[in-house]
Order: C-alpha cells, then sequence, then structure tokens
C-alpha cells in the first residue's frame, strides 16, 4: 500500500447513520418550498393587481376577483383606458386579465428555468454514488439563498419581471428540491433493510407533509397583507440555516466518502457517469424484473406529472373567479389536505404498509387523485373544494408504495440512478410541465378554468393501465 493510500485513510472506521438523520434537512427544503411557492404567486399577482387598476378604486385582488365573478365570462362589459398602462380596450375583466398575465409571466419562468434543471439534475443525479448523498441535499439550498437574495431585491426596489426569471433560473442551476428528494431516497435505501424500507419512505412523506402545516398557515396569514419584502427575508434567513446546517450536520450515508468534505466530494463529479441513467434499465435481470422496473418507473412518472400539473396553477386556479380564496384561504385549504394524509397515514403505516406492497394501494391513489381533479374542474363552491383535497389525500399515502417497489428491483448501487428519470420531471419536468399548465389554464380562462385539471388527469389513466402490466 502506498503512502498516498494511508494518507487519504480514515482514522475512524465509518459507521452508517441512522435514517432518519436525513429528516431535517428534507423537511426545512420543503418547509421553504411551500413558503416558496406561496409568496412567488402572491407577490406576482399583487405586482400585476396594482399594474392593471387603472380605473378602480379598489386595491385589493380579492375585490377585484369578487366583482368578476358578478358578472359571466361573455359579458359584453369592458374596460377602456387611454392610459399607458393599458390603452386598449379589451373584454377582460381586470380580474382576468391579472391572472392571464401572472399565467403568463409563469410560462416564462417555467421555461427559462427548464434547461437548467434538467443538466443539474443528470449530472448530479448520475453522479450520485461518486459524490455521495450529502451535496445533493447541500446545494438546493444554494440556490434557494440566491434566488431569495434576487427576490428580495426585486421586492424592495421593485424591479423589471426579468429579475424574477433569473432568480429561479439561478435557484433551478443548484438544483431543486427534486434533487434532494433524489439524495434522501438514496440516502435511506443505504441506511434500511427491504423489509424496514417501505415503512420509512412513508414516514418521510408523512413528516414532509406535516411540515406544510404550520408555514402554510403563518405565511397565509402574514399575507393578507403585501408584507412580501418581511417574507422574503424571513425565507432567505431560512435557507442560509439551512445551508450552514446541512453542511455542519448532515451525515454522509456513502461510507466510502464519509471522510471527505462537501467540496472534496463534488470535485469527483464525472461527465461520463451521466451514461448511467440508461444502462440501468438496459441491464439485464433475472425473471421480468427487467419489465417491471420499466413499468414502474414510467407509472411514477405518470403520477409526477399528474400532480405536478395540478400544482402549477393550483394558487392562480383558488385565487380565480368564483372562489376569490385570499392567502390564508390558500392555506387552509392546503392545509386540510395535509391533515388529512397525516390521518389516514398513520393507520396505514402502522398496518398495512408493513404486511403488504400489492399494487392495488397505488391503483387506488391513482383513482383518488383523478377523482381530486375532476371535481376541482368542475367545483363552483368553496366546500366542493375542501371535499377535493380531502379525498387527494390518499394519493400521497398509496403512491410510496411504487418507489419502494423500485428500490427492491435494482442493486444498492443502483438507487440513485434509477431514479435519475424522477429526478428530472421532479426538477426540470417540475419547470415544463408547470409551463403547458400555465399556457392551457391562460387559453382556457375565459371559457372553462378547470379544462387543465381534466387534462392531466388523463396521466392518472395511463398510470393504472401501466400498473395493470407490471
Amino acid at each position: 500500500m502506498d503512502d498516498q493510500s494511508v494518507e487519504n485513510m480514515p482514522l475512524v472506521t465509518p459507521t452508517l447513520p441512522a435514517w432518519w438523520r436525513v429528516l431535517p434537512s428534507l423537511i426545512l427544503l420543503i418547509i421553504i418550498g411551500n413558503i416558496d411557492s406561496l409568496i412567488l404567486n402572491d407577490f406576482i399577482e399583487y405586482r400585476y393587481t396594482t399594474y392593471y387598476q387603472v380605473n378602480s378604486t379598489k386595491s385589493n385582488t380579492q375585490e377585484l376577483c369578487l366583482n368578476a365573478s358578478l358578472v359571466p365570462h361573455n359579458s359584453p362589459n369592458s374596460i377602456s383606458t387611454t392610459t399607458s398602462t393599458y390603452p386598449i380596450s379589451t373584454t377582460m375583466s381586470p380580474n382576468d386579465l391579472v391572472q392571464e398575465s401572472t399565467a403568463r409571466l409563469n410560462l416564462f419562468i417555467s421555461l427559462a428555468a427548464t434547461i437548467p434543471a434538467i443538466l443539474t439534475s443528470i449530472l448530479l443525479g448520475t453522479n450520485c454514488e461518486r459524490v455521495g448523498r450529502k451535496p445533493l441535499i447541500i446545494l438546493p439550498f444554494i440556490g434557494k439563498t440566491i434566488r431569495y437574495f434576487v427576490l428580495t431585491a426585486v421586492a424592495y426596489y421593485n424591479l423589471a419581471d426579468l429579475w424574477i426569471i433569473l432568480a429561479v433560473m439561478f435557484d433551478s442551476a443548484f438544483g431543486t428540491s427534486g434533487l434532494s428528494i433524489l439524495g434522501t431516497f438514496a440516502y435511506v435505501s443505504d441506511c434500511t433493510s427491504n423489509k424496514k424500507r417501505t415503512a420509512a419512505i412513508i414516514i418521510i412523506d408523512v413528516s414532509t407533509a406535516c411540515s406544510k402545516v404550520l408555514p402554510l398557515l403563518t405565511i397565509g396569514i402574514y399575507l393578507q397583507h403585501p408584507n412580501f419584502i418581511q417574507s422574503m427575508v424571513f425565507t432567505l434567513l431560512l435557507s442560509v440555516g439551512g445551508l450552514v446546517f446541512s453542511i455542519v450536520l448532515q451525515p454522509e450515508s456513502n461510507l466510502n466518502l464519509q471522510h471527505l468534505n462537501f467540496l472534496q466530494q463534488l470535485t469527483k463529479t464525472r461527465l461520463g457517469e451521466t451514461t448511467k441513467m440508461f444502462r440501468v434499465f438496459l441491464a439485464k435481470r433475472e425473471g421480468h424484473k427487467q419489465r417491471s422496473l420499466l413499468m414502474l418507473v414510467s407509472t411514477h412518472l405518470c403520477s409526477i406529472s399528474m400532480s405536478m400539473g395540478a400544482v402549477a396553477v393550483y394558487y392562480l386556479y383558488l385565487y380565480g373567479a368564483p372562489f376569490c380564496f385570499d392567502s390564508l384561504g390558500v392555506s387552509l385549504v392546503s392545509c386540510a389536505q395535509t391533515v388529512t394524509t397525516i390521518l389516514i397515514t398513520i393507520p396505514f403505516t402502522l398496518t398495512v404498509a408493513k404486511r403488504t406492497d400489492h399494487l392495488l394501494l397505488p391503483i387506488l391513489g391513482f383513482l383518488t387523485y383523478m377523482t381530486y381533479l375532476v371535481l376541482f374542474g368542475i367545483a363552483n363552491q368553496h366546500w366542493m373544494i375542501y371535499l377535493a383535497v380531502c379525498i387527494a389525500a390518499t394519493h400521497s399515502v398509496f403512491i410510496p408504495v411504487v418507489r419502494s417497489r423500485i428500490t427492491k428491483l435494482v442493486e444498492p448501487n443502483e438507487y440513485a440512478c434509477v431514479f435519475i428519470l424522477t429526478l428530472i420531471f421532479e426538477s426540470g419536468g417540475h419547470y415544463a410541465i408547470s409551463a403547458m399548465a400555465n399556457e392551457i389554464y391562460r387559453v382556457s380562462l375565459t371559457y372553462f378554468p378547470g379544462l387543465v385539471f381534466f387534462v392531466f388527469a388523463m396521466f392518472g389513466a395511463l398510470g393504472i393501465l401501466l400498473l395493470l402490466y407490471v
């Protein structure tokens, strides 16, 4: 053994950390992500509300929406102004103008962030075995820190929309929460046996669901007044805190890399590793494992596409007519879904998850989420919205079974690579799907705003068909 090898050997025998050690970093990033989505949507709507209210004394977005909900979309009434803000006549209400402009900016944001997110996902996802799990958990916090530093400046100095787009682009270039989730799944797979893995993955999903309640309620109440600068500074501090925590206190689950620091791990990144995302699916496996793997991964992508399409216009849809929710109302709806998820998950984890991972469970998950989307699309009363989100809660409980089944079909060194396509969808794909959803919503706004939910419900039907052939 040469001197260099002896020098690089760790002084302490490496040991596997407990799988739950990854929870604090993930939960904090999920909290930031949930606060982030509500803040950004509110901020953009507020900017456009201020921009378009040229002939109105009302300064509240909800008041505009309530007025618009009293007038049919095809009403001949129009607003007309000769100011530089909106110098032409239109049959669209001020509320529809705000909704359309918000959807258009969301489209530009999503398109601009798609490529950086995909490239980062492929490069770091395929190198996960080389660089370890810790860098995948740390990098998204760097992106969030940059994002909220820029957004705080946008709010304080009232900068142009271009800076909002740049903030999201920088965020996506460092990996979205999807990168952290990939690292988390690989981390849990490193530290658990096949028998305990399903329960661990479900517990992670429940923990992240629990982490949404208090932040959403708090920020929902706070944003009833346009306190965007304070909210963004607070989120910036959370991002910096998460970055420090994950660098200093987050252990590495790859035993061969525990003696290296974060930057040393990143230097092991190799471009040639990107071919792994194809090799893991082309490798010959005993029995029908290869076909089952392809079907299960495709099913997982259908689930992600379906849920992300709905989430992309979730806040925008509820802010519009006829619901006219404010930030607190939207937070209460989200919390109703989260609480229902928790109530269902506790008995499910203690009973069913320990005994079976039958594919009937994710099939039921798809059916309930499709029901939620259909109800959302046709809803015209608040109670229908609450009923829909409570029905959707079972999807979050049953779908983790698919992820658990996937990890049991591959070798331990393939855990990260097998979720590369999932990561692409959860990062770059998220922006692409969001762009499509916002464009569908913008085009159908004046005649059937709920059309977008019917479109994405079709992904659920495809997922069920794939599960029947596993």
